[in-house]
This record gives C-alpha cells, structure tokens and sequence, in this order.
C-alpha cells in the first residue's frame, strides 16, 4: 500500500508541475484574467507544495520509520531527489515549449 502511495504521489507531482507549467504559458490580456490565473494557480501550488512534504514521508515510511540519524539521511535524501525531479522536469516543460515558440516565431 506503501508503494501504491508513493507512487501516486510522484505521478500525481508530475501533473501538478505540468499543469502549472501550462498555465504559465497563458498571458492574460487585463488585470482580471490575470487575477483569475493566479487564483487558478494557487491551488495547484499548495497541492505541490504537500506532494513535496508527502513523497519523503511516504520513503520513510517505506524505510521501516527509524528514529536514529537514520531519518537525517532518509529525508535529506528523498527530499533532494524529489526537488530535483520536480524542478527538472519543469525545466524541461518550460524548455521544450520555448523551442516550440522559437520555431514558430522563424
């Protein structure tokens, strides 16, 4: 059940950093659309910002829940990774849809 949960949890990241990604790309024309994107966005940042705090609970979890110096690691460790996913793959949205502009613009 464990790994049913981290799992969700990291596809269920991804999504979230697509979907704010995609909504970025959006480039309202007045103050009111662009008040109405941010509120839209909002949600999707906290939900991020739990799934951050999620995935490292749910490895240390799966880790048997030590006490010792063992959770410094553990959570160091997944938190890292996680970030490290979350913000490469944003990276990679944001870099792929620049290209695809850049090849429309020439």
């Amino acid at each position: 059940m464990n790994w049913l949960l981290l799992i969700l949890g990291v596809v269920f990241l991804l999504i979230v950093v697509k979907i704010i990604a995609e909504l970025e790309k959006v480039k309202p024309a007045t103050m009111a659309n662009e008040i109405k994107k941010n509120t839209i966005m909002l949600p999707f940042g906290i939900i991020l910002l739990l799934l951050i705090i999620f995935i490292p609970y749910q490895v240390w979890i799966l880790f048997g829940s030590p006490v010792g110096w063992e959770i410094l690691y553990i959570f160091g460790i997944s938190i890292f990774l996680t970030l490290c996913l979350c913000f490469g793959y944003y990276y990679r949205i944001k870099t792929r849809h620049q290209s695809e502009s850049h090849r429309i613009i020439n």
